[in-house]
Formats: structure tokens, C-alpha cells, sequence
């Protein structure tokens, strides 16, 4: 559905191929893009997927685009420079990631980037100065339920590497952040 501030109504849109959750979405290029996430199988089992559409405002459609390399649920992901970056989550097999890939919307092609020193979901992902910050959600140890210590990283594209920062005061998990 889009919603439309000026008229305060909602109207609906073209549905996507795959119904999903914990999908993650970016804008890139004037295309709306929903990214990996979960799909169910049976009333009690998801599972994470690859798979990516982008819904085009002009066309009112949805289309499939390259898919990424990894199932990704409970992810984020961050957009510098038109391309999108997919940082996270878990796989499959319910396994905290460390990698991260990068799609180019104009080559429709995904390639990985630098892993996270840790992997970790149901982070936050943001966009700042041509940066990547990542905040907050679960660690990767074994334990599930154990937060992530407050700890952010950034991510550099341009030296394709991740550095740690100050950690937050409190800790967080299935937040959002945003830049200002």
C-alpha cells in the first residue's frame, strides 16, 4: 500500500511474488526494493531467503532482481551511493551473520564486502557522511537471547573495512536508527 500525506488515505499497490517477513527495504535509483527475509512454510515454520524485488512507482510493479548469495532474515541494510548493502541477520539454519553484500541496482548484480567482526540480527542500520553505522542487536555466541553489549560499527566502503565505536548507553535490539 502507498500512503499519501496530503489526502491522509491509503490505496493499495501491486503485491509482491512472495509474501514475506522480516523483509528489509531500501530505496535505490527511484525503486523501492524488499530484501531477503522470511516466508512461510506450513502454519508454524519460516525460513530465511535470497530472494529480491524491486517495485517500480512508474510501472506500479513489482519485478525480481538478482538474488543475494546468502539467506538473510533479520537483517538491515543501508544504502551509500546508490547501492545497497546487506548486513546480517540469520540464515537458514537460525545462524547469527557476519557478511555482508552489496548489490549495484545498476549492474543487478550482489558481491560481498568485508565481514562484520561479529555477526549478529535484529540490528539497525544507517547512513551517514558516505558511512555505514550499525547498532545494537543479538550476538552471534550460542546464546540467542543475549544482547550485543550496546556495541556500533562503522563501515567504510571505501576502505571496505569495519571499525567499533563508543558503545550506546543502553542495549537494543529490533530498533531502527536514522541520520540527520
Amino acid at each position: 500500500d502507498v500512503y499519501d500525506p496530503q489526502s491522509n488515505s491509503w490505496q493499495p499497490l501491486a503485491h509482491m511474488a512472495c509474501g514475506r517477513s522480516s523483509i528489509a527495504a531500501a530505496v535505490a535509483g527511484g525503486r523501492v526494493y524488499a530484501i531477503g527475509g522470511e516466508f512461510a512454510v506450513g502454519e508454524d515454520d519460516t525460513f530465511p531467503t535470497k530472494l529480491v524485488e524491486a517495485f517500480d512507482p512508474q510501472l506500479g510493479a513489482w519485478a525480481d532482481v538478482s538474488s543475494m548469495s546468502v539467506d538473510r532474515s533479520q537483517h538491515a541494510v543501508a544504502v551509500v551511493d546508490g547501492k545497497i548493502y546487506a548486513i546480517g541477520g540469520i540464515n537458514a539454519e537460525l545462524e547469527a551473520l557476519d557478511s555482508v553484500e552489496v548489490f549495484d541496482p545498476q549492474a543487478d548484480s550482489w558481491h560481498q564486502v568485508a565481514s562484520m567482526p561479529h555477526g549478529r540480527r535484529c540490528h539497525a542500520a544507517a547512513t551517514m557522511g558516505g558511512k555505514i553505522y550499525v547498532s545494537g542487536g543479538t550476538v552471534a555466541d550460542g546464546d540467542p537471547g543475549r544482547l550485543f553489549n550496546r556495541t556500533v560499527l562503522v563501515y567504510d566502503p571505501e576502505a571496505n573495512a569495519w571499525t567499533e565505536l563508543t558503545s550506546m548507553g543502553t542495549v537494543r535490539r529490533s530498533h531502527t536508527s536514522a541520520a540527520i
